[in-house]
């Protein structure tokens, strides 16, 4: 077993070395030995034993998280089955290849924390290949060296090899032949290389692992490959990110005249595994393509391929203000030098973009696309008039964002556009040669519509709505095509193939434009008595100006249903291309279960998802949504507080009065009770007694109870 170790497994260039490591057979990749004159000879001497035919075993780390909480997780897009096998397998392969910063590939057998130093140590003994990207790695890449360096004597007897995979930068200073600039350095002159400013620390450590490789049991190799380029997050996604939004133009740091040397992720690895493979005697490679073009150059061709093909030139200062380019990235995209590579010319890999990212990049644009599932998502709505298509079609886009194709808005801008061109005022990027053929298309227009009570042949509307849909924003995010083609012979005209071998047989299945047929039918239904009852509960002002007056709809519908039956349909035209339409009753179903049921249909959108800056804001109005939220359960809960404070004490001030009240009654029942009683006392008891006291007081005797009880015996009214 033949172990490898790979920094950051989890970044596009860790993911992919290993990817390729951990599909290559040691050994593989080495030129086959020729026998020897006197092998007859040494028949009797044993053999060396041959490398067991298995694959390399990785092991690595990983990125070390970020802090930022906004960081957004770029996903590879969904594995979607379209039945040919060959586009299947690429876009396989592209999403496999993408790589998830924070999630461990399946082929990496372990991982090593990040800054566990030990644990790494006793990794990188136990590896017989270490590979590491200087670029994310330079501190760490400096120590293993070093660490390898001073314990190379524990294995002599098995060579260990290095591999650090640094930058271009390292030469960005170098001067080339003053009396011909155009020269190129070529890769031997490696020891006269001039680095960038914030590059010097590369160029220092590059220099270390050379000299570090002078010792028999540790080989080491430097390989500077040019401007990276791949489906993720490379130097040039910005640009590609940009144009797949359809921005108006493309930004162009500085003139744009600086050569940027490039390389395709693919024969980066290809050109590390070969390295590991054959062990070449040249300790420093030059890993570039043949592409040798400019910053512009490169900007326009991915404008040209993927946007509106406009490149907008700006000043190097204004690119502080992009936050998708980070300062080294900057750096890179800034750097003009002419290199010429050397051993990787005689490699004996298959390349697959050694003409540039220029020659390549229709390729290069698909597995973007495909690595990041950024398929378009074409949608048609059909239905009778005053169905709700419009509504449905404004919702759909929206949610998807994509872009809502219009017939009548169609129509309009292109009729627009002739007319503009007709009166001589040009955009600035096109061209006047067709003027006249512009001119004689909008008179016959014009004609055509005074003839036909203001509508346009048929013909020349399908191919309006035909070069829409094949316009670059259509391309990239995919349409919702509101209520059109509403006939066979529409459908059939606006997504006829160019191609005649494209169909399967034309006389049974008509051939289709793939590339821009839609992918899902939405059909509304409804009865004609449903929508007249429904447009009647509208009120006059809605409909004024509209095709829904009382006889303009009914002639609508009588035309829709003449041309829509259950033989003849142009949602049987689409059944034919394997394009099944999803029918929904508008009766039977409300306007948020209607949604539901397409979403749900159609599946999650296509497109890159939300920005951090949109899930920051996102977060900033959720809790700024949860603060209020709080505040208002709080001034609330303060509200029931007060108010059954101010009722609890009603309540004891309604108690206390209605108990003082009580208390008076009861005393005004006691003393009216008490009447009767006191009369009597008062005039039987009282004088009596009285008199009795008096007596006690004036005779004082030693028992006074007893002598008040013998007065009050002898003077006793009853006994006299």
């Amino acid at each position: 077993m033949v172990k490898a170790f790979v920094s950051n497994v989890d970044s596009p260039f860790g993911h992919n070395v290993s990817r390729l490591l951990t599909s290559t057979i040691v050994g593989s990749r080495r030129p086959e030995e020729e026998p020897e004159e006197d092998e007859e000879e040494n028949e009797d001497k044993p053999k060396p034993e041959a490398p067991p035919k298995e694959p390399y075993v990785v092991v690595g780390t990983m990125l070390p998280p970020r802090a930022s909480a906004n960081r957004v997780v770029s996903e590879p897009g969904p594995m979607v089955e379209t039945g040919n096998r060959k586009k299947d397998n690429a876009r396989r392969e592209a999403i496999e290849k993408y790589a998830v910063a924070g999630r461990t590939p399946k082929w990496v057998s372990e991982t090593v924390m990040p800054g566990d130093r030990t644990t790494l140590r006793d990794t990188l003994l136990d590896c017989d290949v270490i590979i590491y990207d200087l670029v994310q790695s330079l501190d760490e890449a400096s120590w293993a060296i070093e660490t390898l360096s001073e314990m190379a004597d524990q294995f002599a007897n098995k060579p260990k090899t290095f591999i650090a995979v640094s930058t271009i930068m390292t030469w960005a200073r170098t001067k080339g032949d003053p009396d011909d600039p155009d020269a190129y350095i070529t890769e031997d002159e490696y020891r006269r290389r001039k680095p960038h400013p914030n590059f010097k620390q590369h160029l220092a450590i590059e220099k270390n692992i050379i000299k570090h490789g002078k010792k028999s049991a540790l080989r080491t190799y430097v390989i500077a490959p040019g401007l990276v380029y791949h489906p993720g997050d490379c130097i040039f996604h910005y640009l590609f990110k940009a144009a797949w939004h359809n921005e108006e133009e493309l930004i162009c740091y500085g003139d744009g005249s600086n050569v940027a040397p490039t390389i395709h992720l693919d024969d980066l690895c290809n050109i590390i595994v070969e390295t590991v493979e054959t062990l070449p005697e040249t300790k420093y490679l030059l890993a570039i393509d043949d592409g040798k073009y400019s910053l512009y150059e490169l900007t326009k061709a991915i404008s040209e391929a993927l946007g509106t093909g406009k490149v907008k030139k700006v000043p190097k200062e204004a690119a502080l203000l992009n936050r998708d380019l980070p300062q080294s990235d900057f750096d890179m995209l800034m750097v003009n030098v002419r290199l010429e590579p050397g051993h990787v010319k005689d490699m004996s890999f298959e390349w697959k973009f050694e003409a540039g990212l220029i020659e390549s990049i229709t390729q290069l644009i698909q597995e973007y696309k495909d690595a990041r599932g950024l398929t378009p998502l074409r949608i048609i709505v059909h239905g009778p008039p005053a169905v709700g298509k419009t509504f449905c079609s404004e919702r759909l886009a929206k949610h998807y964002e994509i872009h809502l194709v219009e017939v009548e808005k169609v129509v309009q801008d292109a009729v627009a556009r002739l007319e503009r061109r007709a009166a001589g005022i040009l955009g600035p990027d096109e061209q006047d040669d067709d003027i006249d053929a512009d001119r004689d298309l909008l008179e016959e227009l014009k004609e055509a519509a005074r003839a036909n009570n203001g509508k346009y042949p048929d013909e020349h509307i399908i191919n309006f709505v035909r070069d829409k849909l094949r316009s670059m924003p259509c391309r990239n995010q995919g349409y919702v095509l509101d209520g059109y083609p509403n006939v066979t012979d529409e459908a059939k005209e606006l997504y006829k193939s160019d191609n005649d071998d494209d169909g399967k047989d034309e006389k049974l299945i008509p051939s289709i434009d793939h590339s821009i047929a839609p992918d899902h039918i939405i059909s509304l239904e409804a009865s004609d008595d449903f929508i007249k009852d429904r447009i009647m509960k509208l009120p006059e002002s809605a409909i004024a100006g509209t095709r829904n007056s009382e006889e303009a709809l009914v002639r609508r519908l009588e035309e829709f249903r003449t041309a829509n039956t259950e033989e003849n349909t142009v949602l049987n035209f689409f059944d034919e291309q394997e394009i099944h339409p999803l029918s929904i009753s508008v009766e039977t179903t409300d306007t948020d279960k209607l949604m539901d049921l397409i979403i749900k249909h159609v599946g999650k959108p296509h497109n890159y998802g939300p920005t951090a800056e949109q899930l920051a804001e996102e977060r900033r109005v959720a809790d700024e949504a949860k603060t209020k939220e709080l505040a208002q359960a709080e001034e609330e809960q303060q509200r029931r507080e007060k108010e059954e404070g101010e009722k609890h004490a009603k309540s004891v001030q309604e108690w206390n009065s209605r108990l003082e009240e009580i208390r008076k009654q009861e005393q005004e029942v006691l003393e009216a009770q008490s009447v009767p009683l006191r009369n009597y006392l008062m005039r039987y008891v009282m004088p009596t007694l009285t008199s009795g006291l008096i007596e006690v007081c004036k005779v004082r005797p030693e028992d006074p109870i007893d002598h008040l009880a013998e007065f009050l015996f002898k003077h006793n009214p009853g006994n006299m």
